[in-house]
């Protein structure tokens, strides 16, 4: 039998390579979770985007159909993102123009997201701001 002698033959793994895989799933957990939570904050923009969209939109075709910028009591908006990431607000600026804001809830994760808790569209420009936030 020789070299094929089964009582030598290692059937697992020993601590030290055992310590060595936990220690490297340790080093990339700790360098990969901020920037995965980072990503997650950044891609939760979208649902202020769509939020603020969809309630263009409703706005909008109120305003080809009424020729004026409607109050919030004339038209039913959103009040809350779809995700739940974000609480919407409408203001009639005046009988032309208007503006809706997403304000991210301060009990989530997106209340973290530097310089973007508060997104606002304004009518006249037709322009979300920051602009950085999208």
């Amino acid at each position: 039998m020789g070299f094929f002698n089964m009582k030598n033959v290692s059937r697992g793994v020993t601590l030290i390579e055992l310590i060595v895989v936990l220690t490297i799933m340790s080093i990339l957990a700790v360098v990969a979770l901020p920037s995965y939570q980072q990503y997650l904050i950044e891609a939760r923009r979208s649902d202020a985007i769509n939020a603020i969209r969809s309630n263009q939109m409703v706005v909008e075709k109120y305003m080809q159909q009424n020729n004026a910028t409607p109050t919030s009591g004339q038209v039913t908006l959103k009040t809350v993102s779809d995700s739940g990431f974000y609480n919407m607000t409408y203001t009639q600026v005046s009988s032309s123009t208007y503006q809706i804001v997403a304000t991210a809830v301060s009990t989530t994760s997106q209340n973290n997201d530097t310089g973007c808790t508060v997104i606002t569209l304004v009518s006249q420009m037709d322009t979300i701001y920051p602009t950085y936030c999208h």
